[in-house]
């Protein structure tokens, strides 16, 4: 097909997925591709700050040796050969203490029944072992790790886990999604990080250079006021400054509440969609911070934190030479958490009381970074289905992002291998294909350095 006879597309949100629909696209030849980014910087979530001439991430972020998108995309920008990989502690807090179930002694230690650690040990085998997730779609991980591993163990574990993740009981959240995430086993091998950089960084300033690259037209700092629609087709894009984009097909990777606002879309399903709120807060002291540490899950479920990251501690090399950087994590049901919606210094006070109740001493920041993002991951209860690829009002819309990852965890991985999902199906709309997703599928590590 002639560049010159390829629709015209515009893509709606400039994070992981919007880009890699745009770069699948312009990889087959479509020239005429507008990206729209609100922010002043593509990447979405994946995104940085800078302090004092280094960059951070806004919240936690590690590579996943299995996470084949994203190791492909950091392939192909040039970066993967400088990852390097580190084996990380993960704590678990409850009320009788600090546990490190990743070790013979902590779990043996760990306030649960004999029986029932056996029977986790079942429970983490036989979803290790099970790829397909789909029986599960319509169940609740209540019934999965009762019916897997037993009450005792969704008790002691899981029911803190899942409020933790959603604010919900493990009786609300989907056992496809809590199937897929234990056989994915995130924490139970080595981690990747890029030494002496922020990784998500170097990811997102290196895919916005491809698909730069390839020709695509970047607008950020530029908000969708509205779409405008007519005979069942959007057709334009204004934005906030009155600027009309227009195009033949449309790609939305913003979150469904937003692009239902646009556009007044009432399809139950895009609407039933829910997010939780995600506060990140992200800060350096010069202190020595112990036990070692990358990730703990505060579970004991009596601090405002749902976990603690130490940045530091999966990358020495972040910021400064001896810095600890800190990250605290608090998932929530929705923005309407009065947390939420507290003051940058009432949110910091309430975290150094996490942190004094934990570690026995008052945090001392230097520097401090509070993200809040309204939101952040949709909420995969039970019944969640993804939205389908195209959508079911707009003849000429389809729609990419995390929340068509189900039963996926959410991560960069998946937000890239959305986009490469959309970008395909609107390829073979059009009589043509793409071969990413094999290459994507197909793509190994061939080593795993460690720092």
């Amino acid at each position: 097909m002639p560049a010159d006879s390829h629709p015209s597309v515009v893509v709606l949100g400039g994070g992981l997925s919007g880009i890699a629909t745009a770069w699948c696209l312009a990889r087959a030849g479509w020239r005429n591709i507008t990206l729209i980014e609100r922010g002043p910087e593509l990447g979405g979530l994946a995104g940085s700050f800078e302090k004092d001439g280094h960059f951070y991430p806004l919240g936690y972020h590690h590579i996943l040796h299995r996470d084949r998108a994203l190791l492909f995309f950091l392939n192909e920008i040039g970066a993967l050969p400088d990852v390097r990989w580190r084996k990380i502690r993960m704590l678990f807090r409850v009320a009788e203490g600090l546990f490190d179930l990743g070790t013979p002694g902590g779990f043996l230690r760990f306030p649960m029944a004999l029986s029932d650690k056996f029977r986790f040990v079942r429970l983490m085998m036989k979803a290790f072992n099970k790829r397909d997730w789909t029986d599960w779609n319509n169940r609740s991980a209540a019934e999965l790790i009762d019916a897997w591993a037993g009450p005792g163990v969704r008790k002691a574990i899981f029911e803190k886990l899942s409020r933790l993740k959603f604010d919900l009981p493990c009786s609300e959240v989907s056992g496809a999604w809590l199937g897929a995430r234990l056989h994915f086993r995130e924490g139970s091998a080595p981690l990747g990080y890029i030494p002496h950089a922020n990784w998500t960084k170097v990811l997102c300033e290196g895919v916005a250079r491809l698909i730069r690259d390839a020709g695509v037209s970047v607008r950020v700092r530029s908000t969708v006021a509205r779409l405008h629609a007519e005979d069942g087709r959007i057709r334009t894009a204004e934005l906030q400054d009155g600027t009309r984009v227009e195009g033949d097909l449309f790609v939305s990777t913003i979150p469904t509440e937003v692009f239902c606002k646009l556009i007044s879309d009432e399809t139950p399903h895009l609407r039933s969609i829910q997010y939780t709120g995600l506060i990140s807060v992200v800060c350096a002291t010069r202190q020595k911070i112990e036990p070692e540490f990358y990730w703990m899950n505060l579970a004991s479920l009596d601090r405002a934190a749902c976990g603690i990251f130490l940045l530091s501690s999966l990358n020495p090399t972040i910021g400064r030479a001896g810095d600890a950087c800190v990250n605290f994590v608090t998932h929530l049901q929705s923005r309407d958490r009065p947390l939420f919606h507290l003051s940058d210094d009432e949110l910091l006070a309430v975290y150094k009381a996490d942190f004094r109740a934990v570690f026995g001493f008052e945090l001392e920041p230097f520097w401090t970074n509070i993200a809040r993002v309204p939101m952040y991951s949709p909420v995969f209860n039970r019944g969640f289905q993804n939205p389908a690829i195209r959508s079911a009002t707009w003849r000429n819309c389809y729609f990419a992002g995390n929340y068509r990852t189900f039963p996926s965890i959410v991560s960069t991985g998946t937000a890239l291998a959305s986009g490469v999902e959309t970008g395909r199906a609107i390829l073979v709309d059009h009589r043509q294909d793409s071969d990413l997703q094999e290459r994507i599928n197909s793509f190994r590590l061939k080593s795993m350095p460690k720092a």
